[in-house]
């Protein structure tokens, strides 16, 4: 029973972090962010724009994954994604932070999402995005990092695949790495942890081209926030 309630807790607790520190923004919405970042809204395909508290300090900021047009006419590059902080000052945006992954990608993204969450409970937010990497067309694939403020900025505490399935592409993917997988971050476990440990559930579909009978879920750990770059 204590067990059981101890796990209801941290359910209960984790809504409650995402509840408080990331609630969708009013004051700048995506008509805002694209004014700052130099694109069109209506170049804008899909946007998350969250408000909550990043930075040490007592206010918010305003954090946002765009996803965009650019207007080439290279297909690797028609898509971008990328994200940015900003403080608010005078009813303005101030960039605060930024990571284009179209450029670090060298191209194929595509929708991305955002989420904020106190992973570490110590009243700043993390940041997660995902994003579509398309690459290869017969690959389907979704890529993952976890964004942690430390001593001399942001700086990415965790990186992966969150979904793969490369079971169609016999040609150029080896065989034993066609696989099919997703990946899921288990919030209330990693926040047990208080930040340092990420946890994530893998549920497998299929393993070298071949579907199993029945999906398999393996709980996967990673070292998220070491004592060398705690604020």
């Amino acid at each position: 029973m204590g067990g059981a309630r101890k796990t209801l807790w941290m359910l209960v607790a984790g809504c409650a972090l995402l509840a408080s520190l990331a609630i969708p923004l009013q004051a700048a919405g995506i008509a805002d962010v694209c004014r700052e970042i130099g694109i069109k809204e209506k170049d804008a395909m899909f946007s998350s724009v969250l408000t909550g508290r990043v930075l040490e300090g007592d206010s918010k900021q305003i954090v946002a994954v765009t996803t965009f047009f650019t207007g080439s006419k290279d297909k690797d590059n028609a898509v971008n994604v990328r994200l940015d902080v900003f403080n608010k000052r005078g009813g303005k945006l101030v960039p605060v932070f930024s990571r284009d992954y179209g450029k670090e990608y060298e191209g194929y993204v595509g929708r991305g999402d955002l989420e904020l969450v106190d992973l570490d409970a110590d009243g700043i937010n993390d940041i997660i995005v995902t994003f579509d990497r398309q690459d290869n067309p017969l690959v389907e694939q979704r890529l993952g990092e976890v964004l942690l403020l430390g001593v001399s900025g942001f700086e990415v505490g965790w990186k992966g695949v969150m979904m793969l399935d490369a079971t169609r592409d016999a040609r150029s993917v080896p065989l034993e790495r066609r696989d099919h997988f997703r990946r899921q971050m288990d919030i209330p476990r990693t926040l047990k942890s208080r930040g340092a440990t990420l946890f994530l559930n893998k549920k497998v579909i299929a393993v070298a081209g071949e579907r199993l009978e029945k999906a398999k879920v393996i709980t996967e750990t990673f070292p998220l926030r070491s004592a060398m770059n705690r604020r």
